[in-house]
């Protein structure tokens, strides 16, 4: 057998492995999500701790955020760091060393690579660090659970009880402390995403690094601690103005912003500010908001209690088909008569005279969401209003991924087309050997059906091995706002609130205990 023709095997071969691990995943997908919607989390645990979703040693580090965010949704903190730590060790190891895995998606597409995560989730695994060592801090006590041991084929092998554990201070500071350690972390990835992708419009900055982390720092409530949550406000003005202008919801002029943002830098700012530009309700509200922490920092007159919202859950990732060119006299090298090899591809590929030949492949993407509704977060007690405030956009969490899906795709599409197309090549040309070594033995007709045939199913293979990568932290939000509020000792309720469609939900219940100058509530 001809070495073309062991790869055109190989081509099919990986095609069945890629159907078989696929089979029935998306439907799952479906139900999880839908589960997740309803925030029905026990049900959704019991599903994706399953086999059903993410099984396979690749997708790893999307079982590890799914549990752990599902345990975090779920008020069993310690179970959620667990699991974020896991993904947080993972996904810089895979990141950094996982050079074999990088070896085969250059043979196949992504999908039977190891699952790396897209920036915007490898940044936001360290936020949810944050928010499950907080809640740790804050509820002071580990949940009890049972330690559940899998061999590799998934089978359980033991099941330990654990009891719950209450912590002292020490104990509960720690987690405050830890929490602190990954936003220092945090913000170091995010410098590094800023020098790395300069001149592109994608993910490399985040607002909640800055207001959260600006929170944390005054919990803590030294001197120094003030001093940094200051800056962290003084920062989140640069990047409403370097970063967040990107999106809609933060400017009106975003689209000439993004098609002039590998120049700006070198503009004089207020240039910027004047012709690219346009600011929205939202970004003008945080930054208003930015202003009056720092002056209520600097007065010593700060809000108690700071409420997070995650609305939703951000936009799913979708199939977008490309064609790219394949150059048939590339193939001449590896074929003997190239005028009898262009005719039979020709045939092959089903075109005419004076039409450039195509193939076609799928790549990810994220439809365009804009996150720029207009909500308040409303406080009430016993069923009367007590405070309105805007709710700050933090996140854009769909505008995020949709830029930064589509970056990628810009980067890779030659990439993936020129793989793409090097498999059809090999294909045509093993089926070309296909097709004379039977013709002066079957005839003309049979030879050219059987060698068109096989260049058909080795095409159908080709296409299930680049299918696209559709994985995804599903259980992210669409989009995260806050607000801060002085508020006296007692149980609350929070809605959201549209102000045009006059349309309340609840978001969530919380209290507030006297005697603590910080208190963070984050709903789901």
């Amino acid at each position: 057998m001809t070495k073309s023709n062991t790869l055109l095997i190989s081509f099919l071969l990986m095609a069945l492995v890629t159907l078989a691990g696929c089979a029935g995943n998306q439907k799952e997908i479906i139900r999880y999500r839908e589960l997740v919607q309803k925030k029905d989390y026990k049900s959704a645990l019991e599903l994706m701790d399953g086999d059903k979703i993410y099984k396979d040693e690749e997708s790893r580090l999307l079982k590890f955020l799914e549990l752990g965010t599902l345990y975090l949704y779920n008020g069993e903190y310690f179970q959620a760091i667990t699991n974020f730590d896991k993904a947080h060790d993972l996904s810089d190891k895979l990141f950094t060393v996982s050079i074999s895995k990088s070896v085969a998606g250059a043979i196949g597409n992504s999908s039977s690579d190891n699952y790396y995560g897209e920036r915007y989730e490898r940044s936001l695994i360290r936020y949810y660090q944050i928010l499950a060592h907080y809640n740790l801090y804050d509820k002071g006590a580990y949940e009890a659970y049972t330690d559940v041991v899998h061999d590799d084929k998934g089978k359980v092998i033991s099941s330990t009880p654990v009891a719950g554990v209450t912590l002292d201070e020490s104990k509960r500071r720690f987690h405050l402390s830890a929490a602190k350690a990954v936003l220092l972390e945090w913000n170091s990835i995010l410098d590094d995403y800023k020098k790395t992708s300069a001149g592109e419009v994608t993910y490399k900055d985040d607002l909640l690094a800055k207001f959260v982390g600006a929170v944390l720092h005054q919990k803590a409530d030294t001197s120094s601690d003030k001093q940094i949550a200051l800056g962290l406000y003084k920062e989140s003005k640069n990047t409403v103005f370097r970063y967040y202008n990107s999106y809609q919801s933060f400017n009106t002029k975003y689209t000439d912003f993004n098609k002039e943002y590998s120049k700006l830098p070198s503009m004089n700012m207020q240039l910027v500010e004047k012709n690219y530009v346009g600011s929205t309700l939202l970004s003008l509200a945080v930054n208003a908001y930015s202003e009056a922490q720092i002056k209520s920092l600097n007065k010593g007159d700060v809000d108690n209690v700071y409420l997070v919202w995650h609305e939703g859950l951000i936009s799913s990732k979708e199939i977008k088909k490309y064609e790219f060119p394949i150059g048939l006299s590339a193939a001449k090298v590896t074929v003997g008569t190239t005028a009898d090899f262009m005719g039979f591809s020709k045939h092959a590929l089903v075109i005419v005279d004076q039409v450039i030949p195509k193939i076609s492949f799928e790549m990810p993407t994220i439809p365009y969401r804009a996150n720029n509704e207009d909500y308040h977060l409303v406080v009430k007690k016993a069923g009367a209003v007590v405070i309105d405030k805007p709710a700050l956009q933090m996140d854009p969490l769909s505008e995020m991924a949709f830029y930064t899906m589509d970056s990628k795709a810009t980067s890779d599409l030659v990439k993936v087309g020129t793989r793409v197309a090097a498999k059809h090549l090999i294909a045509l040309g093993a089926s070309y050997l296909t097709y004379k070594q039977l013709k002066d033995k079957m005839g003309e007709g049979i030879a050219l059906i059987s060698g068109t045939g096989a260049y058909n199913l080795a095409a159908r293979g080709i296409a299930e091995t680049e299918k696209a990568d559709l994985r995804s932290w599903i259980t992210l939000p669409n989009q995260v706002r806050m607000n801060s509020f002085k508020l006296a000792a007692g149980d609350y309720e929070l809605y959201s609130m549209n102000p045009s469609l006059k349309v309340e939900n609840l978001v969530g219940r919380f209290s507030v205990t006297s005697g603590e100058k910080v208190i963070m509530k984050t709903f789901f």
